[in-house]
């Protein structure tokens, strides 16, 4: 949950998208081309009365989070080269992944030479620190454990 709260603050500072490109935002698109209506992938409630919370994106939004969260912990118990640089290389891979290979093959997304340097960047970085984030947390909590389930970051 952390991991994910760190990539919408990110967002907010550097948003990766114009407006335009934000309408629908690629887990909206995801979920349309799987076969949900814009009703339902736009589905939103207000907050502070005019402000509009898209639950639906979030919900995708945090369930990535918390599924790469927990890949990324269990990667690192067996695996621990995944850790490089406080996670950040993992940040790196998943951007990669997702961002210029997966999503633009689906058409989720455009070509990654189709997309602005802005959304590159942003995404880029914003990945790094979803990453450490996770790290850090999983470095906090693994720390605390006191019967040792998990091995150390």
């Amino acid at each position: 949950m952390i991991s994910g709260m760190v990539k919408i603050g990110w967002e907010k500072i550097l948003p990766p998208r114009t407006m335009a490109r934000d309408a629908t935002n690629p887990p909206q698109q995801l979920l349309q081309q799987l076969g949900l209506s814009q009703d339902t992938t736009h589905a939103f409630v207000y907050y502070s009365t005019d402000q509009k919370v898209f639950y639906v994106a979030l919900i995708i939004h945090f369930a990535f989070a918390i599924v790469f969260a927990a890949l990324y912990i269990l990667l690192a118990q067996y695996w621990h080269k995944i850790t490089l640089w406080q996670g950040a290389v993992y940040g790196i891979v998943i951007w990669i992944l997702f961002h210029l290979l997966l999503m633009p093959a689906m058409g989720t997304v455009p070509a990654a030479w189709n997309q602005p340097f802005d959304e590159h960047f942003s995404e880029f970085f914003g990945h790094i620190i979803w990453a450490w984030s996770i790290h850090a947390t999983a470095f906090f909590l693994i720390a605390q454990d006191r019967k040792q389930t998990l091995r150390q970051l």
